[in-house]
């Protein structure tokens, strides 16, 4: 921030005008792109279910692909401060408020994504997608029938094909399929910006391994039995091993796992979830018909990955740290995949 302060080469007196012009250059964007879909632009000034609201609008208003709606609301934010030493202002990260715009898309490949985007700097830009919708519309497009229940599948018509298109997600140009909408919603990336674009990353991950029942008694019966094994006999060893993990003497940290009711739109019901530290494995039933086990990666860096790194001179592969940047979700997957295996 404060190189990119330093480029624009402005004096201190002069710089809180042209980050606030900027913030209404970007609501004003919003606005626009919202007049010229002929899409409607909300600014909410108490809590409203966006999540539901927007395809709501989608339904109703017939659309396929493009802009469904956008909200804004003024919420906390991370943004950066001034400290003076010696007379001269320095940059520091700060806690803030500030309006943040929420664009829901119908996307031709993932279907309903929203895109959220901090009008103060260092506008920082979120991506929502799932990839249930993604998989729902791939199965349309090769005539694959399927019954799916909010954001589970109850059946599939050819359950290989599925798992083959959704082995694929993570292979996906991301970089590309992500830039491509914050140049939609971002204008000072065709100016000041230049040049500087967005580095993609993934807090959270989820990734669910779905079993899916030919018979709502079969798992109505078992499920009880599951949850049941699940608080009784999993301590604090088995769960370190769900995540790749062993229990060691000097570990640090939190190992949790606890028992709860959830309701999730049309569905409800138990699960249980096993936590080591920032992250987790958990396992719900969805309408009786789908036993779920999903795993959630917060902080990457608990897992390693096989990379290639510069030692001495020398370059060489080894297993270092996960980080979150988009070009590791292959190894989110397999970290994801085997944990849910276990």
């Amino acid at each position: 921030m404060a190189e990119f302060l330093h480029r624009l080469d402005l004096s201190f007196n002069n710089l809180k005008p042209l980050l606030v012009e900027n913030a209404q250059r970007v609501k004003d964007h919003a606005l626009k792109m919202a007049t010229q879909h002929h899409r409607p632009y909300e600014y909410l000034r108490g809590k409203i279910g966006m999540e539901d609201t927007a395809p709501q609008i989608a339904k109703r208003e017939g659309i396929s692909e493009g802009l469904v709606c956008i909200f804004s609301i003024v919420q906390p934010c991370r943004s950066f401060a001034f400290r003076f030493e010696k007379g001269r202002p320095f940059v520091q990260p700060a806690k803030r408020k500030c309006l943040q715009l929420y664009c829901y898309f119908i996307d031709a490949d993932f279907g309903l994504i929203h895109v959220r985007l901090q009008t103060w700097f260092p506008m920082e830009i979120q991506v929502y997608l799932n990839g249930h919708e993604g998989l729902a519309r791939k199965l349309m497009a090769n005539q694959i029938r399927y019954t799916k229940l909010d954001k589970a599948f109850t059946w599939i018509e050819d359950i290989d094909r599925a798992q083959t298109f959704s082995n694929r997600f993570q292979g996906l140009n991301w970089p590309a399929i992500l830039d491509r909408y914050a140049e939609r919603v971002n204008p000072p990336l065709q100016d000041i910006l230049s040049g500087r674009p967005y580095y993609w990353v993934t807090p959270p991950s989820e990734y669910s391994t779905d079993i899916l029942f030919k018979s709502r008694q079969a798992l109505i019966e078992l499920y009880p039995k599951l949850l049941r094994h699940s608080i009784q006999c999993f301590g604090a060893p088995e769960v370190m091993n769900f995540l790749a993990r062993k229990l060691r003497g000097n570990f640090e940290g939190e190992i949790v796992s606890d028992l709860s009711s959830f309701v999730c739109r049309r569905m409800g019901g138990t699960r249980i979830k096993h936590r080591v530290k920032e992250n987790w494995i958990k396992m719900s039933d969805k309408s009786a018909l789908v036993l779920r086990v999903e795993t959630v990666i917060n902080n990457p860096e608990e897992f390693k990955v096989r990379n290639r790194v510069t030692r001495h001179g020398n370059n060489q592969a080894e297993w270092v740290a996960m980080r979150k940047g988009v070009a590791y979700l292959f190894r989110y997957r397999e970290v994801a995949m085997l944990a849910n295996a276990r």
